[in-house]
């Protein structure tokens, strides 16, 4: 029971690191499409990935999984997990009428869970 509780407290802390992470992402993002319109929503991307990566890093470090872990492997996972948003925000753009920011927001938002589980197994065991 008890390891069950600690792996509840650690998802709830990953989530809570992860929101964060993914609001600066869309903050980062909102600011970048105000002040450069026409920037491609992938450019815009990347750079609101970078941003939101340091939040991520620090925050899972210091307090989701109190440890140093592997950054190389967080590094990896995180990048996949950028992949996997970019894929998402191309089919968004090609296949319907969301663009801009809209379609950021949504893509960014449905890769977490897998986030997590890569992160607790592999780059934080």
């Amino acid at each position: 029971m008890r390891r069950w509780t600690e792996e509840l407290t650690t998802l709830m802390r990953f989530g809570g690191v992860g929101v964060l992470a993914t609001l600066v992402h869309i903050a980062v993002a909102a600011a970048v499409f105000s002040f450069w319109t026409s920037l491609s929503p992938f450019l815009t991307n990347v750079l609101a990935f970078l941003v939101a990566f340091q939040v991520s890093l620090w925050g899972h470090r210091r307090f989701t999984f109190r440890r140093r872990g592997r950054s190389g492997r967080f590094l990896l996972i995180a990048l996949t997990g950028f992949i996997a948003n970019n894929g998402i925000l191309a089919s968004l753009l090609a296949t319907t009428s969301i663009s801009g920011l809209p379609a950021v927001t949504i893509s960014t938002l449905l890769v977490p869970l897998a986030m997590f589980a890569a992160a607790r197994l592999w780059a934080f065991a």
